[in-house]
């Protein structure tokens, strides 16, 4: 493709194309042919080049095949919006500034490239997007790793920290607990499945009275719980419908006393 086989028309609208790397070869040349001699081109370009590195950010990536037929099917079937409806013309006012038919193509050409360049780096954009959302997950699952290490250090650390050995149902279990830190984790290695339907639940015995604790299904288990252990005599074991229960179902599986 040359100059010849388009009208002035046609190749001044070839601009945003050429902008986004978007032309075929021989109509690449035809327009870098055309823009030695022609002084409007070059200051669009100019511009287009402002918009372009604004939409891009710092995103590199390849046009993909459908932006030229896209672009140019949008060039020549773009009409321009009705204008506000009014009731009466107002004779006072201000005439309208007159836009001139080159002005109208370079304000289209703009629409034009913006539309083309996000096209362009929407994938790198998203690609972009995706890899901040995993960093931010990935920042939060380390934060609340570092959280439960220290946590587990304080236990660790406590003066007062006691260990009970616990066997259920023929598994060796431990129960860490700090009256001190107010803390108590539970830990056990292949619990046996409690049943389909039921979790096992542990209890705090503040006295003769069962206070129902967090629940849990089996297997390697690490869970601390979550109310007053600094008042409760023992922490005992039992099995529950799932979801947990208020008050416990015999038998006990387990005890400690704390």
């Amino acid at each position: 493709m040359n100059e010849h086989s388009h009208n002035s028309g046609d190749i001044h609208e070839l601009a945003p194309l050429y902008a986004v790397d978007a032309l075929e070869p021989a109509e690449r040349d035809a327009f870098e042919q055309h823009l030695a001699d022609c002084p409007r081109c070059r200051a669009e370009l100019a511009e287009y080049a402002e918009v372009t590195a604004d939409l891009a950010a710092g995103t590199d990536s390849t046009p993909p095949p459908a932006l030229r037929a896209s672009v140019l099917s949008a060039v020549h079937g773009t009409r321009p919006l009705p204008g506000p409806r009014t009731e009466q013309p107002d004779l006072q006012a201000e005439p309208a500034a007159v836009v001139s038919l080159d002005e109208r193509r370079r304000r289209r050409g703009r629409r034009l490239l913006a539309a083309a360049a996000a096209a362009v780096l929407l994938p790198g954009i998203a690609v972009a997007g995706w890899t901040l959302g995993a960093q931010s997950e990935q920042r939060q699952q380390e934060q609340q790793a570092a959280q439960e290490q220290d946590r587990e250090n304080r236990l660790l650390a406590a003066p007062d920290v006691a260990t009970h050995r616990v066997d259920v149902n023929g598994n060796p279990a431990t129960l860490l607990v700090s009256r001190e830190e107010d803390a108590a984790l539970f830990v056990a290695d292949a619990l046996p499945d409690p049943g389909e339907g039921q979790e096992y639940q542990l209890w705090l015995l503040e006295g003769e009275t069962p206070v129902p604790d967090t629940h849990f299904a089996g297997g390697d288990v690490s869970i601390w719980l979550s109310g007053d252990v600094a008042r409760a005599g023992a922490v005992a074991l039992t099995v529950e419908p799932a979801g947990g229960s208020s008050t416990p179902t015999f038998p006990i599986v387990a005890v400690a006393e704390i």
